[in-house]
């Protein structure tokens, strides 16, 4: 049996004040960092034949693909950061103090593409990729209160600043720290101004760097859920198959799908799960849905666990992959987000743990 690095767990044990809760390239040093992976945000799993999941969707830690570079995983515990797949196979994330990162379509090679200011400062949160005008990431900033339009190589080519489309963010004492943003097909970039006070979903032109008038949300009142409102809308994720967007409120533990104009069509329940954001992926015939929940409820509640992974199928929780329960991995506390790939034929899913950090993929067990 091996065990989790403890002086990696130490050092990620330490306090992080961050918003969850209420360029140019270096080419030689890039690709130094390839052949240099290190182990620090991936902690071992303590029994090889260990497995989290339930039915046909389980799954096994995979160490050799969960390792990164030093000078990401040096970052990862900071990993705020949700995973955009490009129609290539290659996938990006923000890292906050780090940088953009790359992982190669085979998810072998962590490159860290660009460390721009504005790519390594302020608080980069979730990660999305938009087909415009060529290949683009969209990347929020909750601290500094932007969302940035960056090229696949980091370079920002749009940034949107706070808006004014309402009394609440014309009071310059009012915070915006928007978490997540999408683009529909209607062109417009649907903005969750996810950790401010606001809770609203905001409409915006990427092209034109301004808002529209048109915003709904707002914070939901009281206990238990309410359609259209939100405890913290913290993702949001464009549908192709209906023209909906779906909204993660994350304490309420459940999934919000929207029309574009705001109007609430249905809801996924996540199991007990504070969701973060949402993910498809098609395998094996199907359409899943994969949630990264930051943990089950508050650590008072009875029987509250921490994060997992929750996969629905047709709306329904039917596998819930647990890193810290199941595997052993002690950094995986909370778990910020997460995301289905396939490679080869083959299902993996990918997440992040967050305060303490980690980074992980695990692969699904073909019976």
């Amino acid at each position: 049996m091996s065990r989790p690095n403890l002086a990696l767990a130490a050092l990620l044990a330490a306090p992080m004040a961050l918003y969850a809760h209420p360029g140019h390239d270096h080419r030689d040093h890039l690709v130094a960092a390839e052949k240099n992976p290190s182990t620090e945000g991936v902690a071992e799993t303590p029994h090889e034949n260990a497995v989290t999941g339930s039915g046909d969707l389980r799954f096994r830690y995979r160490p050799d693909l969960s390792e990164l570079p030093e000078e990401i995983a040096k970052g990862i515990k900071k990993a705020h950061g949700g995973f955009a797949k490009t129609p290539d196979g290659d996938i990006y994330f923000g890292l906050e103090g780090t940088g953009l990162v790359r992982l190669s379509a085979d998810l072998k090679t962590k490159t860290l593409v660009s460390d721009s200011d504005d790519m390594k400062g302020g608080a980069l949160h979730n990660t999305t990729y938009v087909k415009k005008d060529g290949d683009l990431l969209i990347l929020p900033d909750p601290a500094r209160g932007r969302v940035y339009a960056v090229t696949l190589e980091g370079k920002t080519v749009a940034t949107i600043g706070r808006p004014a489309v309402n009394d609440y963010y014309k009071n310059a004492d009012n915070a915006y720290r928007p978490t997540d943003a999408d683009l529909a097909t209607d062109n417009v970039l649907y903005i969750c101004d996810g950790y401010s006070p606001g809770k609203y979903v905001l409409t915006a032109d990427l092209e034109g760097e301004k808002f529209f008038d048109r915003y709904y949300g707002g914070p939901v009142e009281g206990n238990g859920r309410q359609e259209g409102k939100y405890s913290t809308n913290h993702g949001v994720t464009f549908d192709p198959n209906d023209a909906t967007l779906l909204i993660a409120d994350r304490e309420r533990q459940w999934i919000q799908r929207m029309t574009l104009t705001g109007d609430f069509v249905e809801g996924f329940d996540t199991a007990g799960g504070d969701v973060c954001d949402v993910d498809f992926v098609d395998w094996n015939g199907e359409r899943l849905m994969v949630a990264g929940c930051l943990k089950s409820g508050a650590p008072s509640q009875p029987g509250a666990e921490p994060g997992f992974v929750a996969i629905l199928r047709d709306g329904k929780v039917v596998s819930t992959l647990k890193p810290k329960v199941d595997l052993g991995i002690e950094e995986f506390q909370h778990i910020h987000n997460a995301a289905g790939v396939v490679v080869d034929g083959k299902l993996y899913v990918l997440c992040y743990g967050w305060n303490p950090g980690c980074f992980a993929v695990l692969e699904h067990i073909v019976e």
